[in-house]
């Protein structure tokens, strides 16, 4: 009976022709030297993430109308206390 080997790409090692793996780089290698499913070519990390484009709605509102908001501004509008320092305040001394 002819027993045939062949030689691991990996190692260098001799193993029965039977036991060989050949991997998604090409290489041709022994039962116990093979990367399994994460090698150097289809690893998680050597692949770009799946991103998927956001949700655009089309003539997107909103659900409440909002109401209208004066853009000018007036002192009566002030949080600020207008006596607090009565010193600075013009007609007194």
């Amino acid at each position: 009976m002819v027993r045939a080997y062949f030689i691991s790409d990996r190692s260098g090692f001799r193993f029965p022709y039977e036991q060989r793996i050949k991997e998604s780089t090409g290489f041709v290698v022994g039962p116990n030297e093979g990367d399994g499913n994460y090698n150097l070519k289809n690893h998680p990390q050597n692949k770009s993430p799946r991103i998927r484009a956001p949700l655009v709605l089309k003539d997107a509102r909103p659900e409440k109308i909002l109401e209208y908001v004066s853009s000018t501004w007036t002192p009566a509008q002030s949080t600020a206390i207008l006596n607090y320092f009565p010193q600075f305040v013009s007609g007194t001394t």
